[in-house]
């Protein structure tokens, strides 16, 4: 398979049992104990990442550069939160997707996320020498 397969309107689908790792009350202390903004990120560009995978490249793996979160519901531990992300675009490179997140009740989020396709050896070629001017 190759990434020129992908068309737009095509969607991918993961869920997460959400656990205490997963709460706001991790990352900001006194926030209620539910789903995290920054554990609703991950779980689209998740979803997104894994879907693409099978469609590249050998040597290719993509990056994430945008995401845009709205959160809009809360979510408690025990629920299935399911993110769907829907290929809206392709141009050259760039993959731009729509996402919604449901709790099974209700809509908890939507936004944006659009990723890259890279080659990893030139990607990794680049950390490296990044790495060798810090220090």
């Amino acid at each position: 398979m190759s990434v020129e397969q992908m068309k737009a309107g095509d969607s991918a689908t993961l869920s997460v049992v959400v656990q205490p790792e997963h709460f706001a009350s991790g990352i900001v202390e006194g926030t209620p104990d539910v789903f995290s903004t920054p554990a609703m990120g991950a779980l689209v560009e998740k979803a997104a990442a894994e879907w693409v995978a099978q469609f590249q490249g050998a040597g290719q793996i993509t990056v994430g550069t945008q995401l845009v979160i709205n959160h809009t519901g809360a979510t408690p531990e025990g629920m299935t939160v399911t993110a769907t992300v829907t290929l809206k675009e392709t141009d050259g490179r760039r993959l731009d997707f729509e996402w919604e997140a449901s709790d099974g009740q209700e809509t908890v989020g939507h936004g944006t996320h659009q990723r890259f396709v890279l080659d990893r050896s030139r990607f990794e070629e680049r950390l490296a020498a990044k790495r060798a001017q810090n220090r």
